[in-house]
């Protein structure tokens, strides 16, 4: 069986790390997800599956990297991304032909210092990277809301409102409803009818994936994010049931304006600490002694 021949995380080779310093001490090792993604993607450099080859499922890949089937399911995602997997409907994953697909792939910042692990330093290229691909989503999918609420059908609007009902359903439990979050963007751009628009962005999606799922977890419902997200997704779905072109289209672009602030939050933090850093003060004993 070909996932038999996958090495477990667990299993891994030891590797050594870098010399400690200030920087390396907030550096954050790869996820289950990063090592997943590593470990398959070696599995294809090393033609361990070929063009067109169907991939194990779910829980057999899970089961021979001693992860769990979200992971599996995040890793085959930036696969997707990477151009190296694609999906048929109902038959599952599938290697792609290298040569039929050129992937736009957006560059992963663990990697800006050649350890696979990002510094304090990495921070600021981590952050610009994720506003960059925020703003393109803000271009693209304003676009297609505008588009969409020119040409929906009902079954098309009946789809959005599928998925928004999945999204309803998370976030009552709060759990994860990521992956309903990707069928409703998704869901817009079929509506548009415009194939190549509907593919890119079922694409970008799959780019964009884990940054959506932050939205869904614990800390994206302990701050309002995940509510306030969802409210903007219901509304884009009446704007675009109204056949209101330029709400739907000024909704989309402000849900993801809200992302692109938040991160440019993050960067004026960051820079205000660099140029203003907390002064150092000794304690009782050193100023006695002194």
């Amino acid at each position: 069986m070909l996932s038999d021949n996958f090495v477990s995380s667990r299993e891994a080779p030891h590797t050594t790390n870098p010399p400690d310093t200030a920087l390396n001490t907030l550096a954050r090792p790869l996820s289950l997800a990063d090592e997943a993604h590593r470990q398959m993607l070696l599995q294809l450099e090393m033609n361990q599956w070929r063009a067109g080859d169907k991939l194990p499922p779910e829980k057999a890949l899970a089961a021979s990297l001693g992860v769990s089937r979200p992971v599996i399911r995040e890793a085959l995602a930036r696969l997707k991304a990477d151009g190296r997997v694609e999906s048929r409907q109902g038959s599952g994953a599938y290697v792609a032909d290298r040569n039929k697909i050129a992937a736009f792939r957006i560059a992963d910042s663990r990697a800006a210092n050649g350890t696979g692990n990002p510094t304090a330093y990495d921070s600021d290229q981590a952050d610009a990277a994720e506003r960059d691909m925020l703003e393109l989503r803000q271009i693209v999918e304003s676009g297609a809301a505008e588009l969409a609420a020119m040409r929906r059908s009902e079954t098309d609007i009946a789809n959005i409102r599928a998925a928004v009902a999945l999204m309803d359903a998370a976030l009552a439990s709060r759990i994860d409803g990521s992956d309903a979050d990707d069928a409703f963007h998704n869901a817009i751009a079929a509506a548009t009818h415009n194939t190549q628009l509907s593919k890119f962005v079922e694409f970008l999606g799959a780019q964009f994936s884990a940054s959506r799922k932050v939205m869904w977890d614990h800390v994206g419902y302990g701050v309002g994010v995940t509510e306030v997200g969802h409210a903007d997704h219901r509304a884009i779905l009446v704007a675009i049931a109204d056949g209101d072109a330029l709400a739907a289209k000024r909704l989309a672009h402000s849900h993801v304006r809200r992302s692109i602030d938040r991160v440019l939050e993050r960067i004026d933090q960051r820079a205000n600490l660099i140029d203003h850093p907390t002064p150092y003060a000794p304690d009782a004993q050193q100023s006695k002694a002194l």
